[in-house]
């Protein structure tokens, strides 16, 4: 019976440190998603926003450690209800800074493929214009305004 009541000791114990480690992540990633945030919207391509890695990170940090904590959670956080109401409003943050997140990188990606789609158009006309090289590699100088008859060097 001891044996008992010294593993059940120790399984709160190890859910309540994961707990613990839950809220510390789930911070981090959200103040990390709220940075990426204010760079979105300050403009910078999503590619070039350095949080991605970090983020990453974190979000599957977050996984491994929901899924330590999600089976016992209800029991082993039971009598420090005012972690478990900490807990619940940090995870509640962190889904609207995710939604915030998320439309902004939608936004992000559209503006990027509406620049890409920009440069390959203007490439297209400008290929639709001529050539200054022919497919010798010979100048075509009908694309030089003419000197007219009456030049004089």
């Amino acid at each position: 019976m001891l044996q008992t009541a010294t593993a059940d000791r120790s399984e709160l114990a190890r859910v309540e440190t994961s707990a613990h480690a839950l809220l510390e992540v789930v911070t981090e990633l959200a103040a990390v998603m709220d940075e990426e945030n204010r760079l979105l919207a300050a403009g910078f391509p999503a590619g070039l926003v350095a949080t991605s890695d970090r983020k990453g990170e974190l979000t599957a940090e977050y996984a491994d450690l929901w899924d330590q904590v999600r089976a016992e959670a209800a029991q082993a956080l039971a009598a420090d209800p005012d972690f478990v109401r900490t807990l619940t409003q940090a995870v509640g943050d962190l889904r609207l800074v995710a939604n915030e997140n998320l439309a902004r990188l939608e936004a992000a990606m559209t503006a990027s493929r509406r620049r890409v789609e920009a440069a390959l158009a203007a490439l297209h006309e400008d290929a639709a214009e001529g050539r200054t090289y022919g497919a010798d590699g010979e100048m075509m100088l009908a694309h030089f305004p003419s000197a007219g008859t009456n030049f004089h060097a």
